[in-house]
């Protein structure tokens, strides 16, 4: 004889991620050489089109119930960029940190590892670049959407879909260069990004390997007056990484299975 666990069990455990993306292609915003020219969107350079960003993410977290929270973080970092404006061979590049709390509801069976996630966050975000010496910090608000399904197979082993998307905005904001901007202000901010995976999970551990793709865009852009004369200037980066991922999750509530 077999029994299905109750559809009202409450189920809980912790979930973990942690992924590393060593192949991607990226871009910087950036103020012009100088102030001079406004913004400067730069590009990678030809030898190094599918190299010229990484990305290193983690996350950990608790579930009980309906309800899910987390805390991540993200570094992005993107270098051997060319200008837009400057004619010498000088690379730039350019890194940001990212903190995330996120919280809200999950929709699962109990048991099973698979579940919906719809969430609210709050994100503390940093760029910095060196090669036009500018630093931002912001703090600011999201919502998303992360998604975890698995396909059983006929043995331990499951095959996985990872689907995440997020949307936001910064609404509190400190920026530093090396240039001597005057009367700044913020015109708009954005920050949306998302991922794709696909991969292996083994069940009675509930450990899953993926092969991930993921995308991130952070800009802020600012009007402000140089020398006099108005500028309109953006700082931030963005980027398309490929990597890996683990994913783990531990229900509270297992299945039974039909004993013989």
């Amino acid at each position: 004889m077999f029994s299905l666990v109750p559809s009202y069990a409450q189920d809980r455990g912790p979930v973990a991620a942690f992924s590393y993306s060593p192949i991607g292609t990226g871009y910087l915003y950036l103020p012009g050489p100088n102030g001079n020219n406004g913004a400067d969107k730069t590009k990678p350079d030809s030898t190094s089109r599918y190299t010229s960003s990484t990305r290193l993410f983690l996350s950990g977290g608790y579930y009980y119930d309906f309800l899910q929270a987390d805390l991540s973080y993200t570094r992005l970092t993107v270098d051997d960029q060319k200008s837009d404006y400057s004619a010498d061979d000088s690379l730039l590049s350019g890194s940001d940190s990212s903190f995330v709390l996120r919280f809200g509801s999950r929709f699962s069976i109990p048991g099973d590892t698979s579940y919906s996630w719809l969430y609210l966050g709050l994100k503390r975000y940093s760029f910095s670049s060196s090669s036009r010496g500018v630093d931002v910090t912001a703090y600011g608000y999201l919502a998303g959407y992360s998604g975890f399904y698995s396909f059983g197979l006929s043995s331990d082993y499951e095959f996985v879909l990872a689907l995440d998307a997020y949307l936001g905005t910064y609404r509190f904001d400190r920026l530093s260069t090396d240039i001597d901007y005057r009367n700044v202000s913020k015109r708009y901010s954005v920050s949306v990004g998302g991922g794709v995976g696909i991969g292996v999970q083994y069940e009675p551990y509930n450990t899953a390997l993926l092969l991930k793709l993921s995308s991130d865009y952070n800009r802020i852009a600012y009007d402000m007056t140089f020398t006099g004369r108005n500028r309109k200037i953006s700082v931030g980066n963005g980027a398309f990484c490929v990597g890996l991922e683990v994913r783990y999750s531990l229900p509270s509530v297992t299945y039974n299975e039909r004993k013989k």
